[in-house]
C-alpha cells in the first residue's frame, strides 16, 4: 500500500478530487540557464532564478481550509508558502509582488513567519503574522495588506524561538472570516472583528508566563464559532463563550490541569487532546475534567492529531516517535516510522530517513481519508495511516513521503566558484552542495551526509582551484559526537566531489582537549601559492591557528599584545562573518580583521602575515568601520595584490559606508555613495577589460539593489532589485570567474539565487513566477 503513496496523478485525482493537494510531480525540468552574453553593454537585461537545492529548513506550521482548496505552511527563517496545484509545487508568499510597499526595502522581511492561517469559511483569505504585524490576503496570497495603523502594532514575537513549533497562535472564526484572535508571547491575547483593521487586547487572559512562548488559540467546532479556548503558558486554558470577547479559567486554579500545552486538537465529540513538551505528557479534556493520559512514555511531545471521522488519536514526539490510540486514549500502540523522497522532490532529502525524524505540527488531510501531513525539519511530508486489525503490519509503520518541491529554506553561509570548476554552496545544517546544474536538485551533500552539519565557509586557492577547504561543524554541540564527526573541517582535492577531514585539530587556549568542538566554525582561508598552507580563526573568540601541512599539525597565531586565553574575533557561529582572507597574489600572505571585541579591545585593526601565519603585524589600528564585530566581510580583489574591500555588513543609521584599501590595509577610503553593503563578490572581467567585475548587495546613492561595476567601482549598474521577489537578507555574494556577469546571492533563510545577462523581456517580478527578468539601470 505505502509504495503507492505519492507516485501517480490518477491516484491523486481519485483520492483528492479536482481541488485536492497534488502530491505527484513530473521530473525536474531540464536546465534552462540563460546563455552567455558577449559583454557588459551587449545585454541590457538580467535573468534571475533560484538555485535548486530544495527544502532543508523547518516548516513550523501548516494550515488548510476544510475543502482542501488552500494549503499553506510557515517557515522559521523566512516567509511562508502556499501549495499551487496548477504548478505542482509550493510557492513563496512573502515577496516583493505580494507584500505592501513599506516592506519592499533592504532586509524588509528577513524573518520567519510566526503564524499563518486560512479562514475556514473563505479559502481565499489568508492571514500572516510576521515582522511584528498581521497581514491579510483576500485573493489566496496574490496580495497582502497591512490594515492596522498605530497601536498596538508592531508587537514582539520571534518566528525562530525555541517555542516556534507550538500553536496555533492565530485562529480564525470558522463561520466569520473577519473574526480572529492572536496570541502573542509578550503582549497578551488580541481580538479583531473586522479582518485585522482594528484590535483590542483581551484583559481576561493573562500574559504568557513563559518567555517567547505565544498564547495558543482554538475555536471549538461544536459551538458555531462562539466557543474559544486560549492557552496562556504558565496559566492554563481559559475559555470564551462569546467569540473571544471575554474569557474565564476553564477549571478552578486548584484543579488538575496542564500549565502549558504546545499543540491540541478537538475530536468530533468535543473531547480535546493536547500535548506538552515541557511536562513530557499528553492530556485529555472530557466531561469537564482534565486527565493526564496513561500508557505513554515520558517524551517531549510536539504534536497531536485526532482523526476527523474516526476514533484514532496520534501523538508525536520531537524525533518522530508516534503513538496511536483507537479507544479515546485509554491504550496506546507505538508506530514505527521511516521516510522517503516523493516523486519529483529533491533526492538529497533521503537523509531524513533516520531514527530521529525532526517533527513539528501534524494534521489530518481535510479531504483524503487517513492521510497525515507534517511540517518537518527538512520540509513538508505526508503519510497514510497503516491499517489496524488483522491486516496490520507488525509492527505498523508510518511512512513519511516528502512533498517539499518549491520550498527553498536553507540558511546560506557561503558560495564559491573556483575557476574551471562547479560552484559550491555552503549551508547551515545541510552541508555543501556542489552544483553541476543550477536548475536540478542536489542528489547529496558534503562533507558527509550528516544531519545538522553546518558548512560555515569555503575557500579555494589560485595555486590549484581544485583544492577547497571548509570549517564544517555539527551545530548540535550538546550531543551527537560519538562518531567522531562533530567537526568535519577539512579539504577537497577534486573541486568538492570528495572530502577529507583534517588529520588533527588544535586545542585553543581556554578549551578542553576532550571537547570535540574546541576548534570549530569561524572563518578559514587558503594561501594563494601553497594549498597546504591554511589559516583558521574559529568561533567563540578562540585563538586562530595555521598549518603548513594541510592539517597534519597546527600552530597558534600569536598577535602582539594579546590577552589570553580568548584572542580571536569571531564571537558567535551564527554570524555571517568572513574576516580572514589570503592575498590572491602575494606568497604566504593573509589578512585578519580583529574588531577588538571580547577581552582584547587592544587588538582592533587589520593584521597581516607574510610567512604563512607564523609572524603577524598590525598595519591598521582600530576598527576599519563601526560595528564590525558581527557580520563583517573582508574581500580581496582576485588577481590583484593588496587590493581589499571591507564592509561591516550591518544595518542602522551609523556609518555603514563600504571601505577600500589598495595598499594591503594600511589605509582605507570610505566610498561615500555606497552604504549598507551586505557583501562584495567578484567575477570574470568584461571583454577588453582586466578589471574583475564587482558585485554588491547594498545601497548606491541611497537606492538598494544588486549592483555591478565593470570599471573598478567608477560606475555602477543595478542588475536586480529583489531578485525573484525575495525580501530576505543577502548574506553572501559571489561572482562566476568563467562567465561574465553571472552572480550568486545567498540569503539568510531562503537559499540561493543566480543571475546572469540574458535576452528576456524586463518586467517587475510577478507572483507566483519562479524567475524574473530585470532591465539594467545605471546609477
Amino acid at each position: 500500500m505505502m509504495a503507492d503513496l505519492i507516485p501517480r496523478r490518477a491516484w491523486l485525482g481519485a483520492a483528492l478530487g479536482a481541488t485536492g493537494f497534488a502530491v505527484a510531480m513530473q521530473s525536474p525540468a531540464p536546465s534552462t540557464q540563460p546563455p552567455a552574453m558577449p559583454g557588459p553593454r551587449d545585454a541590457e537585461t538580467y535573468a534571475w532564478r533560484r538555485v535548486a537545492i530544495g527544502g532543508g529548513g523547518f516548516i513550523t506550521g501548516l494550515a488548510m481550509d476544510p475543502t482542501g482548496a488552500t494549503r499553506v505552511a510557515r517557515a522559521d527563517v523566512y516567509g511562508a508558502y502556499i501549495w499551487r496545484t496548477d504548478l505542482d509545487r509550493w510557492v513563496q508568499l512573502v515577496t516583493s509582488a505580494t507584500m505592501p510597499e513599506e516592506d519592499r526595502v533592504q532586509d524588509g522581511m528577513n524573518e520567519g513567519v510566526f503564524e499563518v492561517a486560512v479562514a475556514p469559511s473563505d479559502p481565499d483569505r489568508i492571514y500572516l503574522a510576521a515582522k511584528g504585524r498581521i497581514y491579510r490576503s483576500d485573493d489566496r496570497g496574490a496580495r497582502f495588506a497591512t490594515l492596522q495603523r498605530g497601536e498596538p502594532f508592531p508587537l514582539a514575537f520571534d518566528a525562530n524561538s525555541e517555542h516556534r513549533l507550538s500553536g496555533p497562535f492565530l485562529a480564525v472564526n470558522p463561520r466569520d472570516p473577519s473574526l480572529l484572535l492572536f496570541g502573542t508571547p509578550a503582549d497578551g491575547l488580541w481580538r479583531s472583528a473586522d479582518g485585522g483593521a482594528r484590535w483590542s487586547q483581551i484583559a481576561s487572559v493573562p500574559l504568557s508566563g513563559v518567555r517567547d512562548a505565544g498564547i495558543c488559540v482554538w475555536f471549538s467546532p461544536q459551538a458555531a464559532g462562539g466557543h474559544v479556548w486560549a492557552m496562556s503558558p504558565g496559566y492554563g486554558v481559559h475559555v470564551s463563550d462569546d467569540a473571544g470577547e471575554t474569557f474565564r479559567p476553564l477549571v478552578p486554579p486548584q484543579a488538575i490541569q496542564p500549565a502549558t500545552l504546545v499543540r491540541g486538537d478537538f475530536a468530533p465529540d468535543g473531547t480535546f487532546f493536547a500535548v506538552d513538551a515541557e511536562s513530557r505528557s499528553a492530556w485529555r479534556w472530557r466531561e469537564g475534567t482534565w486527565s493526564r493520559l496513561t500508557g505513554l512514555p515520558e517524551r517531549r511531545f510536539v504534536a497531536v492529531a485526532v482523526h476527523p471521522r474516526g476514533g484514532q488519536i496520534l501523538v508525536f514526539d520531537e524525533g518522530g516517535r508516534t503513538y496511536r490510540s483507537t479507544d479515546g486514549g485509554a491504550a496506546w500502540v507505538r508506530l514505527q516510522h521511516r521516510s522517503r523522497v516523493g516523486p519529483g522532490d529533491p533526492p538529497w532529502l533521503h537523509v531524513s530517513n533516520q531514527s530521529y525524524f525532526a517533527m513539528g505540527m501534524v494534521l489530518f488531510d481535510p479531504v483524503a481519508a487517513d492521510r497525515l501531513w507534517v511540517g518537518a525539519g527538512t520540509g513538508v511530508y505526508a503519510a497514510d495511516l497503516p491499517p489496524r486489525g488483522p491486516l496490520a503490519l507488525t509492527p505498523p509503520v508510518l511512512e513519511w513521503v516528502s512533498q517539499t518541491r518549491g520550498i527553498e529554506e536553507l540558511v546560506a553561509n557561503d558560495v564559491v566558484h573556483p575557476p574551471g570548476g562547479a560552484p559550491l554552496f555552503a549551508a547551515w545544517d545541510f552541508g555543501i552542495h556542489r552544483k553541476e546544474s543550477l536548475d536540478e536538485f542536489s542528489r547529496g551533500f558534503g562533507p558527509r551526509e550528516r544531519v545538522l552539519i553546518a558548512a560555515q565557509q569555503l575557500a579555494w586557492s589560485p595555486a590549484d582551484p581544485r583544492v577547497i577547504v571548509t570549517n564544517a561543524s555539527d551545530t548540535r554541540t550538546d550531543c551527537c559526537a560519538e562518531d567522531g564527526d562533530a567537526v568535519m573541517a577539512g579539504y577537497s582535492l577534486d573541486g568538492g566531489r570528495r572530502w577529507t577531514k583534517f588529520a588533527t585539530l588544535p586545542q585553543p587556549p581556554g578549551t578542553d582537549a576532550s571537547d570535540p568542538w574546541r576548534m570549530s566554525f569561524g572563518t578559514i582561508s587558503l594561501a594563494s601559492d601553497d594549498t597546504r598552507n591554511i589559516v583558521w580563526a574559529p568561533s567563540h573568540h578562540r585563538s586562530p591557528f595555521y598549518t603548513r601541512d594541510r592539517g597534519a599539525s597546527w600552530h597558534r597565531v600569536v598577535l602582539s599584545g594579546e590577552v589570553l586565553p580568548f584572542t580571536g574575533s569571531h564571537s558567535a557561529h551564527h554570524f555571517h562573518r568572513k574576516t580572514l582572507a589570503a592575498d590572491p597574489v602575494l606568497s604566504g600572505t593573509f589578512y585578519l580583521v580583529h574588531s577588538g571585541d571580547g577581552a582584547n579591545p587592544g587588538l582592533a585593526g587589520l593584521w597581516v602575515t607574510r610567512d604563512g601565519g607564523a609572524e603577524w603585524e598590525r598595519v591598521f589600528a582600530g576598527e576599519i568601520a563601526p560595528e564590525s564585530q558581527y557580520s563583517a566581510k573582508l574581500r580581496p580583489v582576485p588577481g590583484r595584490s593588496a587590493d581589499l574591500f571591507f564592509t561591516s555588513g550591518v544595518a542602522g543609521t551609523g556609518d555603514t559606508r563600504l571601505r577600500r584599501s589598495t595598499d594591503g590595509g594600511k589605509t582605507w577610503i570610505a566610498l561615500d555613495g555606497i552604504r549598507r553593503v551586505d557583501d562584495v563578490g567578484f567575477g570574470r572581467p568584461g571583454p577588453g577589460s582586466d578589471e574583475p567585475t564587482c558585485f554588491i548587495s547594498g545601497q548606491v546613492e541611497g537606492r538598494y539593489g544588486i549592483w555591478r561595476s565593470t570599471d573598478g567601482g567608477a560606475g555602477w549598474t543595478m542588475i536586480g532589485r529583489f531578485p525573484v521577489g525575495t525580501l530576505d537578507q543577502v548574506v553572501v555574494v559571489a561572482g562566476d570567474p568563467d562567465r561574465f556577469g553571472r552572480v550568486y546571492l545567498g540569503y539568510k533563510g531562503s537559499g540561493w539565487i543566480h543571475g546572469a545577462p540574458a535576452p528576456c523581456s524586463a518586467a517587475p517580478y510577478a507572483f507566483p513566477d519562479a524567475e524574473e527578468c530585470h532591465g539594467l539601470r545605471h546609477a
